[in-house]
């Protein structure tokens, strides 16, 4: 679909898309009742702490820059360079070209759970559950596109994301990105 260097990148943009759907992992109290999707609109858990609180917002000003761009898409929407750095601003700019080349957008939503798991300075790490329903379809349409390109997925399901930000300038932004393959469970 893109070129092949797209192809062979591992990172996972900002928990874009599912490359597996794994279920929540039942508790015994709920064995008998299925796992539903979370609300619409979950925001991280309030934090006191102000750096855990900016880091949280870059990581979800990230997410919805890349769900605005791909759903154009525009590889210059203002938040990708704003909320993104170094090989991951590089990589998210290629794929929003290349969904641009080919007439797909991005659709459905990602519902973030993400908490802050350490600070080193300059640099943090984010740990995520989100419940992921986005896909790619031929812009224009509701026709998913096959096969879904980044490791998209049409099902639903949640997402491991590991993230990475920097503290560059006064502002977080998203600098390592993975999609775990082990299942997760929301905070």
């Amino acid at each position: 679909l893109a070129s092949a260097a797209l192809a062979t990148v591992v990172l996972g943009v900002a928990a874009c898309g599912t490359t597996t759907s794994p279920s929540p992992t039942p508790t015994p109290e709920d064995s008998s009742t299925p796992t539903a999707a979370p609300p619409e609109t979950a925001s991280p858990t309030p934090t006191g702490d102000p750096t855990d609180a900016a880091i949280l917002n870059a990581y979800d000003q990230a997410i919805a820059a890349w769900d605005a761009a791909a759903a154009i898409p525009n590889p210059q929407y203002p938040g990708i360079s704003e909320w993104n750095t170094g090989a991951v601003l590089t990589l998210v700019q290629a794929r929003l070209g290349a969904l641009h080349q080919y007439g797909y957008v991005e659709v459905g939503t990602y519902t973030p759970h993400p908490s802050v798991t350490s600070v080193d300075g300059a640099l943090a790490t984010v740990q995520d559950c989100g419940w992921d329903t986005r896909y790619f379809v031929y812009e224009g349409t509701t026709t998913p596109v096959s096969p879904q390109p980044f490791g998209y997925s049409t099902a639903s399901g949640w997402d491991n994301v590991s993230a990475t930000l920097a503290l560059q300038s006064g502002t977080w932004q998203l600098s390592d990105v993975v999609l775990e393959s082990t299942p997760c469970t929301p905070a």
